[in-house]
């Protein structure tokens, strides 16, 4: 047991109805002092019949208790114990903060796609010009609409080679003396606009804070298929934190940080995620794809 004296998972452990074991996290998350409740019948210690119906009958659910809201998963004659209050109140703000980005940005696009449809062109290059304008627009409009919602919406399937083209026309400028290889293919069930909006924000990043070469590459790895950009730029001291709004850690960079966030909202929009870390020597942001949609075809 001495591994569970430091543990930052409670464990209660029990026989016959009676605590036998109680760890110190274990107690601090009950309210409990250990030694007043060891040996004594098991609601004494856990005080709340739901958890004592969980310790008694198994299974595994997220309860408030007195405060906090915690992970129970019990085992025969063990009750594991852990603290999500912070993980879900950091969920409740990432929610807030995707509802107040749609609120803000939605009245000045829809500004901007009526200042759109009132231009007239004076010939076919500017026709061009603001045709690829309006459908920039009508994407980062379906988008916000986007961030307003929960859970996965339904795309098509598609190849990821398709995307770079469209990043081409929109980085035009600033890939000019860029070293950018882009090396990604594999089919994915998304929505395009999802996942060029997601790609073109973690390039966006690479192409400010990186070092060349800048690669875009694929692979799958247990049931997923990743979608990375990849650069050789120095280590960063943290990467999970670069995802948090606000939060900007590349090398004093401007702007709001809100990119990263954006890209880890809109990946969950297909059922995926994003990540960062440190691969091979480069710095590797990306996003993952299930591949179960491959099963139901």
């Amino acid at each position: 047991m001495k591994y569970w004296e430091e543990a930052r998972e409670g464990l209660l452990v029990h026989e016959d109805r009676r605590v036998v074991y109680l760890n110190p996290k274990a107690a601090q998350l009950l309210g409990v002092e250990r030694e007043k409740v060891l040996g004594k019948p098991l609601l004494l210690a856990l005080r709340d019949h739901r958890l004592e119906a969980l310790a008694l009958f198994g299974g595994e659910r997220v309860l408030e208790v007195r405060g906090r809201w915690l992970s129970v998963r019990a085992l025969p004659g063990a009750l594991y114990l852990l603290d999500e209050t912070e993980e879900r109140t950091r969920r409740l703000g990432l929610e807030e903060a995707a509802q107040v980005l749609a609120h803000e940005f939605r009245t000045p696009l829809a500004g901007i796609l009526s200042l759109l449809e009132a231009l007239t062109p004076r010939g076919p290059e500017e026709e061009a010009v603001l045709a690829h304008l309006k459908a920039e627009a009508r994407r980062l409009a379906r988008l916000v609409e986007d961030l307003s919602l929960e859970g996965r919406r339904p795309g098509r399937v598609f190849d990821l080679e398709e995307l770079w083209p469209r990043l081409q026309a929109l980085l035009r400028e600033r890939l000019q003396g860029r070293a950018v290889l882009y090396e990604a293919k594999g089919e994915v069930r998304a929505d395009p606009d999802a996942v060029f909006q997601a790609l073109l924000n973690l390039l966006d990043n690479a192409l400010k804070y990186g070092q060349d070469p800048v690669r875009v590459v694929s692979f799958r790895e247990e049931g997923r298929l990743h979608l990375e950009v990849r650069d050789q730029g120095p280590p960063l001291e943290a990467y999970e934190p670069l995802f948090l709004p606000g939060h900007r850690g590349f090398q004093g960079g401007l702007g709001r940080g809100l990119g990263l966030y954006l890209v880890r909202r809109l990946s969950g929009t297909w059922g995926g995620g994003a990540y960062a870390l440190r691969r091979e020597g480069e710095n590797a942001f990306g996003v993952y794809f299930p591949l179960d949609w491959k099963k139901e075809a």
